[in-house]
């Protein structure tokens, strides 16, 4: 289950530049309450680092200000 979700946000910040709040539908598919959005916002960030501190994805800061992911060297 991990590494499927990790394969999935790969896969998003392979197209994309991503942010936690743009992972967070991708992970969950039903709608979510406003606790279980702070959760789920968590768990996406938890997944964007990871993979940020394991080399795998850079932090690229947009115009807007928003942090997002990609791809390392994409």
């Amino acid at each position: 289950h991990h590494d499927a979700r990790l394969a999935e946000v790969r896969e998003a910040c392979a197209r994309a530049p991503q942010s936690a709040a743009e992972i967070v539908p991708m992970m969950f598919k039903r709608a979510l309450d406003v606790h279980q959005l702070t959760f789920a916002m968590g768990e996406a960030l938890a997944h964007l680092n990871l993979l940020w501190l394991a080399g795998e994805l850079e932090r690229v800061e947009g115009t807007d200000g928003v942090v997002r992911f990609r791809l390392q060297n994409a």
